[in-house]
């Protein structure tokens, strides 16, 4: 008689809006710090040569990509809470067949399987 492998269980439902909810405590935080005006005073410019203003420019544009990273996330985070709300967390919103228990695990904001988040990034 063969032995039956039950398939991975989806992770605990109740953790994974507690740890989703958190996190998008956090990207909010830090979206709203990123998005907070400058100091009066601290205009910067673009020099010909390198300063502290030069270095501070550079260094926000690099927020300005990171914000529109941790903006992404958000998206994402949200999405996978009204999935939560949906009764629909662990189905994939591109083919409706079920995400990998494991995926759900390591990216609990995973609103796409492995196959179609792969269609996505080509």
């Amino acid at each position: 008689m063969a032995s039956r492998t039950t398939p991975p269980a989806l992770p605990d439902l109740d953790e994974v809006r507690d740890a989703l909810t958190r996190r998008d405590e956090e990207l909010r935080a830090r979206i709203g710090t990123m998005a907070a005006a400058p100091e009066r005073g601290s205009a910067l410019g673009f020099g010909k040569r390198i300063g502290d203003g030069t270095l501070e420019a550079v260094g926000r544009l690099t927020e300005v990509g990171v914000g529109a990273s941790l903006e992404l996330e958000e998206a994402r985070v949200a999405r996978a809470l009204e999935k939560l709300d949906e009764g629909t967390y662990g189905v994939c919103d591109a083919c409706g067949n079920p995400i990998a228990p494991k995926r759900l695990a390591a990216m609990p904001e995973s609103v796409l399987c492995i196959a179609c988040a792969a269609k996505l990034r080509r």
